[in-house]
């Protein structure tokens, strides 16, 4: 019996290039939120998810698996929000342990601020080097590992191909 590879050359090369663009990318996105609109892209990414969720709240552990982020992570990275007036924190009136983080005006104005900078960087360095095909190619591959590596989040569900949730 032949062993095969653990991957072959082109999966292999694809996922090299996935992991180095990827870096290469998160770190310019980063960069320019950074200097043109004072956020870090971890941070526009809590601001987007609270954008998008019902009162604009979410509780601590829904809005850690939306970012995809550790809970002792997403608790310092709320402190921060909070002391700069973008997020405030409340305790949830059913289950007194836990709390919301909810996006204040503040932090909606500088959301809506930050997003033209975030567009931008999207599009020239990401947008520009994919085709409509290649970006549902892209986005059914990605779609795939999401529906693999956390199939009951809720959270991720819209990521799954079809949208389909999968739990």
């Amino acid at each position: 019996m032949t062993e095969e590879p653990f991957l072959d050359a082109d999966r292999e090369h694809a996922w090299r290039t996935t992991l180095k663009g990827h870096a290469l990318l998160v770190a310019r996105l980063d960069a320019d939120l950074r200097e043109h609109a004072e956020m870090s892209l971890i941070d526009y990414d809590v601001l987007v998810q609270l954008s998008e969720a019902p009162d604009r709240r979410l509780p601590m552990a829904e809005l850690a698996r939306a970012v995809v982020y550790s809970r002792s992570g997403l608790t310092r990275l709320v402190d921060s929000l909070e002391r700069r007036g973008l997020v405030t924190r409340e305790r949830s009136s059913s289950d007194r342990r836990s709390w919301y983080t909810v996006l204040t005006g503040r932090g909606l104005d500088a959301l809506e601020d930050a997003w033209p900078v975030h567009a931008a960087g999207v599009r020239d360095h990401f947008a520009a080097h994919t085709s409509p095909e290649q970006a549902r190619v892209l986005a059914t591959v990605f779609g795939s590992v999401i529906a693999e590596l956390a199939p009951g989040s809720k959270e991720l569900r819209h990521y799954h191909p079809d949208g389909r949730d999968t739990s």
